[in-house]
């Protein structure tokens, strides 16, 4: 019976009528299937297995350390087709508080339990016995339970708690026998429920004779929650139709077993191919005889016709139909038996659309599950293959394990998950099979009516129940700190940006803290996030592909106002839908250096630690361990003057033990680069720190406010800035010009951080005057010229005359003369007499500037000594010297006549490192064979 081509298929449903007529007897399938197979059939003594488990006080866990493959295969076919369960706490809950089958035998609800057979509850012998639950309740109280047994005698029981692996129910809580009616009634009377516990309602007979139908009753404060369903529907119902080897038959079975169909209507064209369910519960069928689409009546098995499948390829069979939850979009499938072609299909006409050819011969179902990923199997080679959905392309997964052929059919549970399947084999075997879409290996439940069925349809009701957070009214909480995982694959699109969401809700406690949200290098697919202000609110914040995050995930953040809740939406781009962690994080708004918030000089700032987060990634240890979280504060000086900076946390408003760290970097190129740090400073009191350190007026620096081994909690914190005067700024380092040569400039001076004079020349006013001091003393009568070169600010030059040029502000006295004023100005001349020492004194509080002097015989030039010369000038580091005659030593001084270098050379040549000098001019004396030359270098 294994397929030659497609043409048999056709062949075979065209006999059926007649095969049905000569049906096998039961051996020769076994025979048959064993030969398909390529196996020997084995047999099993269920009845000695069966003795073997109750000898050594085992349930039905069928382990591979207990049992053989077929033992185990054995004991499933025993629990499926009489109804014993026997794999964990699965007992549990058809969610039915009625039966009304009075046979256990075959009742799907009553669960019949031979002597010596079947998992066990404690404390209840082996009687028949029915499984309410788990099911719990959503209000704390008293509840009462009443039964009553129509015709027997029951026994009320009430657990709490499931037990695996050992299939048993335990911690009874109340039970009872003969209720206020007598016999044939039970009451457990107003036992205290609490929320956030599973129960179970067990139903039994008396005695192993007691079993018949009853209707269970739970009342109390609260609704009672049944997971697998509720509301007397069984949940686990398989529609499916014979495709007429046996019958021409559609009715139902339970998925978990007995597996025979509960027939609901003989058809009269036994044509229909591939069939499911679509998103409200309508049962969709092709008709392969007139090439249409149907929908069947569940509750009567009537089928309407839609429409014709207009666009099916010439000489194609239907062979599958599959609805996909995740685009709402139903797909079909057909084939020739040499291409196999994916379609959607419009449920409203008919219509079909070709996606494309799967590269599969004779593509016999397709199924989709929940995430939208498409599933079909092939009888020409027997394996299962994934399909793309949007290309058609299938791509082989691995081998189903059994010899299919025919008409057959497939469908996902659509609340566990699980893909279960109709394998025919052919001879009316019909294997009813789950099917591992990882590896495509088919696991056998059992037999269709005994072996008697071709089930052309499988289509299981229901669908995925979306998580609780599925719409912003019930958005799950998450609290700082906290990460909760999802999967937006079984969800809606609630917010309308055409994906599917799940929601959260975030309630800030801090006004001004910074909420991060973030699935940053946390999710399977390509997430976005926004945060509203309420459901159907303002968008607060969103993000598509976070900074940094791989598989474009994402992270955002937002200020808090301390008081409101704030509805997140996990979404995807694009339609993409998958599973997720998502973590939420909540603390200052400067909690990272990239957060810091701005300080001034002189301006205090009050801050708290307590909500702050680890730093260590940014804040390496600096001067003092980095033990306890903080938060940030930045200074960026542009100021161009070389500060002296005194940050501090001494304050009676700073009530913990504080350390403070400070770092230079780029707040997105962690970590930081330690400047200076402290502890505790003896300037403070109670433990609290200040630091200094320089700044070079062109630096960008963090401060890190922290603690003394995780402490936190309040500061006050406040930053001096004390800019460096230039080296002349009092008259006593007044800079002498004649010593270095004319013309002479002293570049970019420091003005504004030049300080107050400590007296007043004869004359002229200068007090309140923030200036700096040069002094000369010509050799000859000439002039005298100084000028401000970039003025800014209040700016003033006058010249004065001095006894010697060791003077001070009281010495001096205004020398008056035509361009040289006691008033703002900046530039002054005056004429110079010969041996007359003068003094500049030159104000520029508003900038930074160059200062020139010039004029006529006010100093020797520089003295050279012939063959000597030095390279480069200016030079940024090395200084190098070259003479014809040996260099006996060289030093250097600066403006102030001071000696910051010297080396002793005794070469004709030499280096000299000037890198450790600051900026600026200064005067080298060179001696060589006796003579001494003076030259001035520029350093930059």
């Amino acid at each position: 019976m294994k397929k030659i081509t497609f043409l048999g298929l056709l062949l075979l449903f065209c006999s059926m009528a007649v095969q049905a007529q000569t049906e096998l007897s039961d051996v020769q399938n076994e025979q048959l299937k064993a030969a398909n197979r390529n196996i020997q059939p084995v047999t099993v003594d269920i009845n000695a297995l069966l003795e073997r488990i109750n000898s050594t006080g085992n349930s039905l866990g069928f382990d591979d350390q207990s049992y053989t493959a077929a033992e185990r295969l054995a004991l499933r076919t025993y629990v499926s087709e009489t109804g014993n369960f026997a794999e964990g706490c699965g007992i549990t809950s058809d969610c039915n508080l009625t039966d009304s089958t009075p046979d256990p035998a075959t009742s799907p609800f009553i669960w019949d339990r031979p002597i010596g057979a079947g998992p066990t509850i404690s404390g209840l012998g082996p009687v028949s016995y029915d499984v309410f639950g788990p099911f719990s309740v959503d209000t704390a109280g008293p509840y009462t339970f009443d039964s009553v047994q129509t015709g027997w005698d029951g026994y009320l029981h009430l657990y709490e708690v499931c037990f695996n692996p050992l299939d048993q129910l335990t911690n009874l809580l109340a039970g009872d026998d003969d209720g206020p009616g007598g016999i044939g009634t039970s009451q457990i009377l107003d036992f205290p429920l609490v929320t956030g516990t599973d129960y179970y309602l067990v139903t039994s007979g008396f005695a192993a004779a007691d079993f018949g139908p009853f209707t269970n009753t739970i009342t109390g404060p609260g609704a009672v929650t049944c997971p697998s369903g509720g509301g007397g529907t069984q949940s686990d119902v398989v529609y499916a139709y014979d495709g007429g080897f046996c019958s021409d038959d559609f009715g139902s079975f339970d998925q978990n077993g007995p597996y025979t169909l509960s027939v609901i209507l003989t058809t009269a064209n036994p044509t229909w191919f591939a069939g499911d369910f679509d998103g409200s519960g309508t049962l969709y069928v092709l008709d392969n005889a007139t090439a249409s689409l149907l929908t069947v009546d569940t509750g009567t098995g009537a089928d309407t016709t839609i429409g014709p499948l207009t666009n099916l390829v010439g000489g194609h069979t239907v062979t599958g139909l599959a609805w996909n939850p995740n685009d709402s979009t139903m797909y079909a499938l057909s084939t020739d038996g040499v291409d196999t072609t994916l379609y959607s299909c419009d449920l409203g006409t008919g219509t079909l659309t070709v996606i494309g050819n799967t590269g599969n011969t004779l593509g016999i179902w397709l199924a989709i599950d929940n995430a939208g990923n498409a599933f079909m199997a092939d009888i020409g080679d027997d394996n299962l293959y994934s399909v793309d959905l949007g290309t058609g392309v299938g791509t082989i997964i691995g081998a189903l394990g059994f010899n299919i052929g025919f008409a057959q059919d497939a469908d996902f549970d659509p609340e566990t998950g699980v893909l279960y399947a109709g394998l025919y084999i052919g001879g009316g075997v019909n294997e009813w099979a789950t099917i591992d879409t990882a590896t495509g290996a088919a696991t056998s439940l059992g037999n269709v009516n005994a072996n008697c069925a071709e089930l052309s349809v499988v289509a299981l009701e229901g669908a995925a129940a979306p998580p609780t957070n599925d719409t912003c009214a019930n958005a799950t909480t998450i609290n700082c700190g906290q990460t909760l995982s999802g999967d937006t694959g079984n969800d809606t699109d609630t917010n309308g940006d055409g994906s599917p969401d799940e929601w959260f809700a975030v309630t800030s406690s801090v006004a001004g803290e910074l909420i991060t949200v973030s699935t940053c290098d946390q999710a399977a697919f390509d997430t976005i996030l926004t945060v509203y202000d309420a459901c159907g609110g303002t968008v607060v914040e969103t993000n598509d592909d976070g900074p940094g995050c791989s598989g474009f995930t994402s992270e955002l953040s937002f200020v808090a106002d301390g008081s409101s809740t704030y509805y997140i939406a996990v979404d995807g781009f694009g339609g993409a839908s998958g599973t997720f962690d998502l973590t939420v994080t909540c603390g200052p708004v400067n909690d990272d250096p990239c957060g810091a918030i701005a300080i001034e000089c002189g301006v205090p700032l009050f801050g708290n630690t307590d909500t702050a987060n680890d730093d260590t990634a940014a804040a390496p240890d600096c001067d003092t361990p980095t033990s306890a979280p903080g938060v940030w504060y930045v200074y960026e000086d542009t100021t161009g003057l070389v500060t002296d900076i005194l940050v501090s946390t001494c304050s009676t408003n700073t009530d913990y033990d504080t350390k403070i760290s400070v770092y230079t970097g780029d707040c997105t190129v962690l970590p930081l680069t330690c400047v200076a740090g402290n502890d505790d400073s003896p300037n403070c009191t109670n433990f609290q720190s200040e630091v200094e350190f320089q700044s070079d007026g062109n630096t960008t620096y963090y401060i890190l406010v922290h603690g003394f081994g995780g402490a936190t909690g309040n500061f006050e914190l406040t930053m001096t800035c004390t800019p460096v005067p230039p080296p002349n700024d009092m008259i006593v380092n007044s800079i002498d010009v004649d010593e270095i040569g004319v013309p002479y400039t002293d570049p970019a001076v420091a003005m504004p951080a030049a300080t107050v004079e400590n007296g007043n020349p004869v004359g002229c006013d200068i007090s309140g005057g923030k200036g700096v001091w040069y002094n000369f003393t010509p050799v000859g009568n000439g002039t005298a010229t100084a000028e401000i070169v970039s003025p800014a600010g209040n700016s003033f030059v006058v010249f004065f005359t001095a006894p010697d040029e060791n003077a001070i502000e009281t010495d001096l006295e205004y020398f008056f003369q035509i361009g040289n004023q006691c008033a703002p100005g900046t530039v002054a001349t005056i004429n110079t007499a010969a041996g007359q020492p003068y003094y500049v004194y030159v104000v520029n509080d508003g900038g930074i500037t160059d200062i020139t002097i010039d004029g006529v015989r006010l100093g020797t030039n520089d003295n050279v000594i012939e063959g000597f010369s030095f390279y480069p000038n200016p030079t940024n580091g090395t200084l190098n010297l070259d003479s014809v005659e040996a260099i006996e030593d060289v030093a250097i001084y600066n403006l102030l006549g001071q000696q910051v270098l010297g080396q002793d050379v005794n070469a004709t040549s030499t280096q000299l490192d000037t890198s450790s000098l600051a900026t600026g001019a200064y005067l080298m004396k060179v001696t060589v064979n006796g003579q001494t030359g003076t030259y001035k270098v520029i350093k930059r």
